[in-house]
């Protein structure tokens, strides 16, 4: 078994830091909290669907690649699942949406452990939008997710898909066919890594005295 040195151990908690850092390319949005890391992501198919009097906005893609950000693969495979109604304005209508994943993805840090079942379901409690980018807040009700936290953000982003949709115009419009979109699920980031970090930091600072008062 290989041993662990006191150069990885003074290296481990700046790697642990850094691989759940903020996303350099993070989307943000008023109100709603930035993409980052971790998160899920899939690609999704967006419909809006009239229901007479509002809209129905709805992201689906079924048995597809989900990969967990760090530490994901492309070959889990998900289901990713979100609706959300909307006055004919463009105004989100409170407490109508949800978002959730299910499938399998690897269990970050053990190779060959996987997650399998209810990897997120959450409801969307605000929406914001711009060019690119439809956002959400969300509250995370259960799932693989709920182990690190509950408020976190969905993003679905695909070049001009607000005014494909017609948000920003005061009316929104059906779609004749489904738009091709990422979406960006966040997870809160696990608490227990920054603490694992500051445990080992604290026994690499206990090496180093014990060896200064032996020499």
């Amino acid at each position: 078994m290989k041993r662990l040195t006191r150069k990885t151990l003074l290296c481990l908690p700046m790697l642990l830091n850094g691989a759940f850092a903020s996303n350099a390319n993070a989307i943000s949005l008023p109100g709603i909290p930035a993409s980052g890391l971790p998160d899920f992501t899939n690609s999704a198919q967006v419909n809006l669907f009239s229901l007479g009097t509002s809209f129905l906005l709805a992201a689906t893609n079924s048995g597809a690649a989900i990969t967990y950000n760090p530490g994901g693969s492309v070959d889990s495979t998900g289901n990713f699942l979100l609706t959300a109604q909307f006055s004919a304005g463009g105004a989100y209508v409170a407490n109508t949406g949800t978002v959730s994943i299910s499938g399998s993805t690897p269990y970050p840090g053990l190779p060959g452990v996987y997650i399998t079942g209810d990897l997120l379901t959450a409801k969307l409690t605000g929406f914001n939008f711009d060019a690119n980018d439809l956002g959400f807040s969300t509250s995370i009700t259960s799932g693989y997710a709920t182990l690190f936290g509950t408020q976190e953000s969905v993003y679905l982003s695909a070049n001009g898909i607000a005014a494909a949709l017609g948000f920003g115009t005061g009316s929104l419009h059906a779609t004749a066919n489904p738009l091709a979109a990422s979406a960006v699920t966040t997870v809160p980031l696990p608490a227990a890594v920054w603490l694992f970090g500051s445990a080992l930091a604290g026994l690499v600072s206990i090496g180093r005295r014990k060896q200064a008062a032996e020499g």
